[in-house]
C-alpha cells in the first residue's frame, strides 16, 4: 500500500513514547471516500500543525493531519518561551512537556565579534506572571504535541513526500 500505517485518537494516550503495537492504534490506508472526507486538511505535524489539528478537533471539524516521517523523529529545537506555557495548558500537554524539559529562567546572547553579551531574565519581561520556560527535545515535543492531536481526534497519517504530490 502506498500509505504507511496512521495514529488515531482512539488508542493512543499517555506520556510521548516511540510507537509500538502496544501503545498506538495502528490502520491500514484509509479507502478514497474516507481520505477526502475532512473539514480541514493540515500538512506538517510540527509544533504549528499538531496545535491547530488538536484545537480544531476539539471543536468538531474533522481533521486529517499529515505528517511526512513517523514520530519521534530527529529535528533542530526547541527553545520555548514563556507565552508558550499558557497555549501548553490550554492543549492539556502542559504537564508531558514539564516532564521532558529543562526549566530555564532566560537567555544569554553572546556574539564571535566582541565581548559584549546580551541577558535577558523572563521575570523581567513585561508579564511578570510568567518568569520561566522550558528547553525540550524537540523530537519529544513534537511526539508529544502530535499524539495529542490524535488524541483529540485529529487523524495523523503519515505520508511520503512523493504521494503528495499525486
Amino acid at each position: 500500500s502506498r500509505w504507511t500505517p496512521r495514529l488515531t485518537g482512539a488508542g493512543v494516550g499517555g506520556p510521548a513514547q516511540p510507537a509500538t503495537e502496544e501503545n498506538s492504534l495502528i490502520e491500514s490506508r484509509p479507502s478514497d471516500a474516507q481520505a477526502s472526507r475532512c473539514d480541514v486538511l493540515v500538512i506538517g505535524g510540527g509544533p504549528a500543525g499538531s496545535t491547530i489539528s488538536a484545537l480544531l478537533a476539539e471543536r468538531g471539524y474533522r481533521v486529517t493531519l499529515l505528517e511526512k516521517a513517523h514520530h519521534p523523529r530527529f529535528h533542530i529545537g526547541e527553545s520555548l518561551l514563556p507565552a508558550n506555557l499558557p497555549l501548553l495548558e490550554r492543549l492539556g500537554v502542559a504537564n508531558e512537556v514539564r516532564r521532558i524539559g529543562m526549566m530555564k529562567w532566560g537567555a544569554e546572547f553572546v556574539s564571535p565579534w566582541h565581548e559584549n553579551t546580551s541577558t535577558f531574565r523572563f521575570s523581567e519581561a513585561w508579564n511578570k506572571s510568567m518568569p520561566y520556560a522550558y528547553q525540550v527535545r524537540r523530537s519529544g515535543f513534537d511526539e508529544i504535541l502530535i499524539r495529542n492531536a490524535a488524541r483529540k481526534g485529529a487523524e495523523t497519517l503519515v505520508v511520503n513526500k512523493s504521494e503528495l504530490l499525486e
